[in-house]
C-alpha cells in the first residue's frame, strides 16, 4: 500500500515478527502519519499496536479486524492522494437520509403536544437563576424542545431541517444532529450566563436552529482558509464570503421581531461556528464517526431524553 507524503510506505519488512494474534498492517515513515492512521482505526471501535523497527513505524491491528482496517486505511490514503493532486482539501459529502428528519419532527411535535396537556413548561424552559444557583443544567436542553405556539414550533422545524440537511451533506444526518444539539445547549447554557443574577427565561429550538447556521458558517470559513493557497483569486479573502452570508442570515432571521431572543441565537450561533470549525479541522475522524451513526443518534436521543428525566425527577 503506498500514497505520495510520506504515508503509506510499500512493502512490510520480512523479518519483521508481528505478536501472536496481530496482522502488521501498514508502514509509516514517521509516528505523526502512523498515529494519524490510527486514529481511522480507532474510530471503528478497533485497537492497533505501533512498533518501532528499523527507523519505521509498523501498525499492527487483530487478525480478526485486518481487512476491514486495510479497506479503511486506503480509504484515507486515496483521500489524501487526490487532495495533493488537486492543491485542495475535500469534505466528504454523504446521500442524507429522511429517517432522522422524521426523528427530529417527532421529538419537537411529540413535546409540544406534551406541553399543552401538562404543566411542564416551568420544569424545561430556560430560568438563568434555576441554572446556575440551582445546578439545573437540564434545562439547557430541554428548552430546546418548548415552543410557545404552533407558528414558533413550525418556524423552527422549518429552519432546522433547513440547516440540518445542508450539515448532513458534510458530517452525515446523525453527527450533524448532535453537533446542532450540543450547539443549542451549550447556547443556551451562555445565555443564561449572560443574564445572571437577573431572572431570564426562554424557549425554543431556535438556540439550536442557529447554532446549526453557525456550524455551517464555521465548516465554510475553515474550508475557505484551508484551500486559501489553492485559490488563484486572492483579491477579496475566501473565508469572507460564507462569514458574511452567515451573519447576514443570523442579523435578518435571529434579531427581528418582537419577543425574540437575540441573546440566545447568537450564543448558539457562536458556539455553532466553534464546533463547525472543530469539526471541519478533524473531518477524517468525523467520516469515520459517522460509521458508528446509529450509537451516535441513540447519544442525541439519551441526551433529550435523559434531560427531560432529570427535569421530572426534580419535580417530585
Amino acid at each position: 500500500m503506498a500514497s505520495s507524503n510520506k504515508e503509506l510506505v510499500q512493502g512490510i519488512p520480512q523479518d519483521f515478527e508481528a505478536p501472536e494474534g496481530l496482522v502488521p498492517l501498514a508502514v509509516f515513515e514517521d509516528f505523526q502519519a502512523a498515529s494519524e492512521a490510527g486514529l481511522a482505526i480507532l474510530a471503528m471501535g478497533n485497537p492497533y499496536w505501533t512498533y518501532l523497527y528499523d527507523d519505521a513505524y509498523i501498525i499492527c491491528v487483530s487478525d480478526q479486524v485486518a481487512a476491514i482496517a486495510l479497506h479503511e486505511l486506503m480509504e484515507v490514503a486515496s483521500l489524501k492522494a487526490k487532495q495533493a493532486q488537486t492543491g485542495r482539501i475535500h469534505l466528504p459529502e454523504y446521500q442524507v437520509a429522511p429517517w432522522s428528519f422524521v426523528v427530529f419532527s417527532t421529538v419537537l411535535i411529540g413535546v409540544f403536544t406534551w406541553q399543552s396537556r401538562a404543566p411542564i413548561l416551568d420544569l424545561g424552559r430556560v430560568d438563568s437563576v434555576a441554572m446556575l444557583a440551582s445546578g439545573q443544567w437540564w434545562r439547557a436542553i430541554t428548552a430546546l424542545t418548548l415552543h410557545a405556539d404552533i407558528v414558533h414550533l413550525v418556524s423552527n422545524l422549518v429552519g432546522g431541517m433547513g440547516f440540518a440537511f445542508l450539515l448532513s451533506r458534510f458530517f452525515g444526518a446523525s453527527l450533524a444532529w448532535l453537533l446542532i444539539l450540543l450547539s443549542g445547549l451549550s447556547g443556551n447554557l451562555i445565555n443564561a450566563w449572560l443574564h445572571y443574577p437577573d431572572l431570564h427565561l426562554s424557549i425554543g429550538a431556535s438556540t439550536g436552529v442557529f447554532g446549526a447556521l453557525g456550524l455551517l458558517t464555521g465548516v465554510g470559513v475553515w474550508y475557505a482558509l484551508a484551500n486559501a493557497g489553492a485559490s488563484r483569486s486572492r483579491q477579496t479573502p475566501q473565508w469572507l464570503l460564507p462569514a458574511f452570508g452567515g451573519f447576514t442570515l443570523l442579523g435578518m432571521l435571529g434579531t427581528g421581531g418582537s419577543h425574540i431572543d437575540v441573546a440566545a441565537h447568537i450564543s448558539g450561533f457562536v458556539c455553532g461556528c466553534v464546533f463547525g470549525i472543530l469539526g471541519a479541522v478533524f473531518h477524517l475522524f468525523i467520516e469515520r464517526l459517522e460509521k458508528g451513526r446509529f450509537v451516535l443518534s441513540g447519544l442525541s436521543l439519551a441526551i433529550v431524553f435523559g434531560a427531560w428525566g432529570a427535569a421530572l425527577s426534580s419535580d417530585l
